[in-house]
């Protein structure tokens, strides 16, 4: 867990209901992760930006991909 340091970029996070992409580590323990995500939300026509942090326990945690390369 050496890796998931706050700031590290993730490509990819997903759970069960659930992929995140593009996503940052904001604290990562034996409990849980915790990332930090941009999301565009549009609310009665209003288009805004939002960034949340979620907490996702590594229970429900499926995989996490650090980077990826294509050939």
């Amino acid at each position: 867990m050496e890796v998931l340091v706050a700031g590290t970029r993730l490509k990819e996070v997903a759970t069960r209901d659930v992929v995140y992409q593009g996503c940052s580590v904001v604290h990562a323990d034996a409990v849980g992760l915790v990332i930090e995500v941009q999301r565009t939300l549009s609310e009665g026509g209003n288009i805004e930006t939002v960034v949340s942090q979620i907490l996702l326990p590594w229970a429900n945690v499926h995989y996490v991909v650090l980077s990826e390369q294509r050939t």
